[in-house]
């Protein structure tokens, strides 16, 4: 499996050839089955979001029709019988990051509808989440008004990213966010 650690969503009547032309420059970057959405990889992903963050400043074109980046750390495959624990496991490495703060987590799904049902999810996962800090000997606090951070779980069909996004990241970059 090709490993991305980017996605790219624009704005609805946004030029998505356009952008796509642009972004190659900064990675190698794919279209996808879903409208919109592309899945990319950067050699270094802080890098790309401030020259990205620059460019919209300075009103490039292209780039002000991204309407969100998530930064992605972990990614796999996965079937409809082993998503959830696939997706546990690939959280547990958060879990320091996590431990006495206020967070939530945000499944944004792509296809499987009906299928994968993300607030059932998202629920489980929260709920893993704490009880793996209980666990620890540690506490978490789900906060969906002013979280400190934000589990973001992407799914593209059968390919999963997860990604962690702070309250300072998505300051400093206001297109890094969850939908």
């Amino acid at each position: 499996m090709w490993e991305f650690n980017v996605l790219v969503t624009m704005a609805q009547d946004g030029h998505y050839r356009q952008m796509l032309e642009e972004l190659a420059s900064y990675g190698e970057f794919h279209k996808t089955e879903f409208h919109g959405v592309a899945l990319g990889r950067v050699a270094d992903v802080q890098r790309f979001l401030e020259t990205i963050h620059q460019q919209r400043q300075e009103r490039f074109i292209a780039f002000e029709d991204i309407s969100r980046i998530v930064p992605l750390d972990k990614v796999f495959t996965f079937d409809l019988d082993d998503f959830l624990a696939k997706a546990c496991q690939a959280i547990r490495p958060y879990l320091p990051q996590m431990s006495e703060h206020r967070f939530y987590v945000r499944l944004e799904r792509r296809g499987l509808k009906g299928q994968i049902v993300s607030p059932d999810i998202e629920q489980a996962l929260d709920n893993f989440i704490l009880d793996e800090l209980a666990d620890l000997g540690h506490s978490g606090q789900i906060d969906f008004e002013s979280p400190d951070a934000v589990l973001a779980i992407e799914t593209v069909g059968n390919r999963c990213g997860i990604g962690f996004i702070t309250r300072t990241l998505s300051h400093r970059y206001p297109f890094v966010h969850v939908a």
